[in-house]
């Protein structure tokens, strides 16, 4: 099957603003960039090891450019909308294209691990979700592309797996650490100075 790993991002501008409480703006655009550079090193790679195919979903001209320099897909977002929508987009973009997998990542995953992706990725049903710590959805791996609506917001792996279920898809949770652990809530941010030190540094 082509599968078509895709990284939503927003302006940098936007990003992290959960985190206000804590860190002042240019913190949280230093700590956005810095996820996402994370994410598409660690991806990049990977998904060529396993003849995937990867793109960024964005509008922002800060995420095309280093989305360039890893000569990936850049998919071009409009100058509004969700998450879900942005999902939408790659999964018409997906299909338009000959894809048979979409699978959706966040950009901002503290520490991903390769074996914990590559079993995510090695997934044969047609619906998986990887929950984050708060239950949003941190990994969606749909076949086709366009299997199920998407529902990004307050539990949203829980509202994909019910899609799945209306479908008459037979959707699988797969909780996997590494995947679960993304930087959304001031009280994930010691934790992730822990885990990466770099983060702290951006965070100053």
């Amino acid at each position: 099957m082509s599968t078509l790993i895709t990284i939503p991002m927003k302006n940098l501008s936007e990003c992290k603003t959960r985190l206000a409480g804590s860190l002042g703006e240019k913190a949280r655009s230093d700590l956005a960039r810095l996820l996402y550079i994370r994410t598409l090193e660690f991806i990049t790679p990977l998904a060529r090891q396993f003849g995937y195919d990867v793109a960024v979903v964005t509008r922002s001209p800060d995420a095309i450019s280093m989305a360039k320099e890893f000569e990936i897909q850049i998919i071009a977002e409009p100058n509004y909308g969700t998450l879900s929508q942005a999902a939408r987009l790659a999964g018409e973009w997906a299909n338009a294209n000959g894809y048979t997998r979409l699978c959706v990542i966040p950009a901002d995953l503290v520490a991903p691990d390769s074996e914990e992706m590559i079993k995510f990725l090695e997934s044969k049903a047609l619906v998986t979700i990887c929950p984050s710590v708060d239950q949003g959805t941190n990994a969606l791996m749909l076949s086709p592309p366009n299997a199920i609506e998407f529902h990004y917001g307050s539990m949203s792996a829980l509202a994909h797996f019910n899609a799945a279920k209306i479908a008459g898809l037979k959707p699988v949770l797969m909780p996997l650490a590494s995947l679960s652990f993304d930087l959304d809530h001031t009280d994930c941010l010691h934790r992730a100075y822990s885990v990466v030190p770099e983060i702290k540094e951006v965070c100053r």
